[in-house]
């Protein structure tokens, strides 16, 4: 488990809002680090629904539903 941080030099984010950190691995392997990004809540919920409805896991899931 994680060693909480130091609260001085901890940013916080607004009211309603998260500090997003986003790493990404493309189909080369490559990674893309996208870090403390502030965003409306609603709106990373909203974003993480879209990536999971949008994954691969999600159409073999279905695809194996169907066929059984």
């Amino acid at each position: 488990m994680g060693t909480r941080p130091n609260p001085s030099n901890v940013r916080l984010p607004r009211h309603g809002y998260a500090l997003v950190t986003i790493t990404v691995r493309d189909a080369n392997g490559f990674l893309h680090h996208y870090g403390d990004i502030e965003a409306q809540v609603g709106s990373v919920h909203e974003a993480i629904a879209i990536m999971q409805l949008q994954s691969r896991a999600v159409e073999d899931a279905h695809r194996g539903h169907a066929s059984a």
